[in-house]
């Protein structure tokens, strides 16, 4: 066997190595390594460099070589200037070839190959599918020599194989940086929930945040139709069908709707169905992605709730100012029906503060009463409260707050609390009638020194005691002076109730003013 021959098979047994360590092997580092060592064997020398263009820098990074000192292999730089030949040799896309540094006067070689002893070269460029320049791959010799032909050759055909190989290894790398950045994104998009189904729309891949969202595992979705997601009523109106089929019309579809949980419950979702088609336009599946907005959609509900109860309260409460200073006592001086008119706003006031607390929300008797002796002076020695925990509905802590506190500006002005002896008791109890509880609410001043003819006013508190609350709450009320003092007996059903003075209410008689 010739050496020419020899050498032909020592070089394809090379190309044949490499091509195998290529299929096994998915470690750039390890595959540029390798080739650096297969190439320098083949041509009989002892160095061997892969440089990797760094084109935001113009430099070539040594990526991987053989035979140079620790401190060159991915570190050491060569500037691809003019006077480069890794330069003229991308350029150019051939081999350069220097026989002896020491006479090359069409380039400059940088000082780190002066000083391992480089004297002759040759610079194959690497370029990957496209044409795109990877860099470039050099064998380097101590002493002059002059490549034949054979061995440019064998380097362009190393070359060649290389580049493919780089290439498929970057988009293995970069597919692996995808799945890893897909896969902390769905893991970690706990308010998203994320899922893919097939064409037929039957789930195949469940991730974590579709686990959170809706409370089915994986194993229990998998398989499964998206349809299960839909509440009954979208189901019975063909909104999954309506949903995939305009995603396939239009790439993609709104899903802001509510959608069924594990264990019967809602969750509102807002996202969108996404068609996912092959690159030969056959549907491959689709994509569902929503973001769980529960919360703010319930917030949302709530707020509306709030805006047309406070709505409602302020044209109730107008209204009922309205209706305070139209049935107003007109006896006395301006001064005299300012007050009275002051107190009265006030008292609504107080209500409506604890009534706009929120929604639906109602008063509590014990305190109400309470709150009103006390704003007219009374010291707690001078009343007493009695009474089971009750909570007033809307119109009942209206009505009855009016009520209380016109009996206790009447005791301050005429009855017990003007008297240093006088005192008021006040109690209630609940009452059930068939399937009906009612409140008896009973007023009882005593230690009152009455005059020889009592006065006989009937004004706004009486008009309200007596008319307001069997027309408002449909329950009874009556005053009485004994000869000890004032008696007042309220009684009505506890059944919630909006506001008084509804706008959709029959007009009320007109009530009459006479004094206070």
């Amino acid at each position: 066997m010739t050496a020419n021959r020899e050498e032909f098979i020592r070089r394809q047994s090379a190309l044949a190595d490499f091509g195998e360590l290529a299929l096994r092997c998915e470690d750039l580092q390890e595959i540029l390594e390798e080739g650096c060592r297969l190439v320098a064997e083949a041509l009989g020398t002892d160095m061997a460099k892969i440089l990797e263009i760094e084109h935001h820098q113009n430099t070539g990074l040594v990526r991987a070589g053989l035979g140079w000192r620790p401190g060159i292999v991915g570190q050491q730089r060569i500037s691809l200037d003019d006077r480069s030949s890794e330069a003229f040799a991308v350029a150019e896309s051939k081999p350069v070839v220097t026989q002896d540094i020491a006479t090359e006067d069409r380039y400059d070689f940088p000082e780190f190959m002066h000083e391992h002893g480089v004297v002759g070269l040759v610079n194959v460029p690497i370029f990957l599918p496209g044409g795109r320049p990877y860099g470039l791959l050099e064998v380097d010799s101590r002493e002059p020599r002059n490549f034949r032909d054979e061995d440019i050759e064998f380097l362009r055909t190393y070359a060649a194989v290389l580049g493919p190989v780089i290439d498929r290894l970057f988009k293995i790398a970069d597919l692996e940086h995808s799945n890893e950045r897909f896969r902390l994104v769905v893991e970690n998009a706990r308010d998203f929930a994320i899922m893919l189904s097939d064409p037929d729309d039957i789930i195949t891949d469940w991730f974590p945040g579709a686990v959170e969202t809706f409370g089915w595992s994986e194993e229990e979705m998998v398989g499964r139709p998206i349809a299960t997601l839909f509440t009954p009523e979208d189901q019975e109106n063909d909104v999954p069908e309506w949903e995939t089929g305009t995603a396939l019309a239009n790439g993609k579809a709104p899903d802001v709707r509510w959608h069924a949980t594990r264990g019967g419950g809602r969750v509102y979702l807002d996202g969108q169905t996404i068609a996912l088609r092959n690159p030969d336009g056959t549907v491959r599946g689709f994509l569902k992605i929503a973001q769980n907005l529960t919360e703010r959609k319930r917030n949302e509900e709530r707020q509306n709730v709030l805006l047309a109860e406070l709505q409602h309260r302020v044209r109730n409460v107008l209204a009922m100012v309205a209706a305070v200073v139209q049935r107003g006592d007109l006896s006395g001086t301006t001064q005299d029906f300012r007050d009275r008119l002051s107190g009265r706003i006030a008292a609504m006031a107080r209500t409506q503060a604890l009534l706009t607390r929120g929604a639906g929300v109602g008063v509590d008797l014990q305190g109400m009463v309470r709150d009103e002796l006390l704003t007219q002076a009374a010291t707690e020695n001078r009343f007493r409260i009695e009474g089971p925990p009750i909570t007033l509905a809307p119109k009942a802590a209206e009505v009855l707050t009016l009520a209380v506190h016109e009996l206790a500006t009447n005791a301050t002005k005429y009855g017990a609390l003007s008297q240093a002896t006088g005192t008021v008791d006040v109690q209630w109890r609940v009452q059930t009638r068939g399937n009906e509880d009612r409140l008896e609410f009973a007023w009882s001043e005593s230690g009152v020194e009455l005059g020889p003819e009592p006065p006989r006013r009937k004004g706004f508190g009486t008009e309200l005691i007596t008319r307001r609350v069997p027309y408002e709450l449909r329950g009874t009320g009556e005053l009485k002076l004994n000869g000890d003092g004032l008696e007042c007996r309220i009684a009505f059903p506890l059944i919630p109730g909006e506001s008084i003075l509804q706008q959709d209410a029959p007009p009320a008689s007109p009530l009459r003013a006479r004094g206070s």
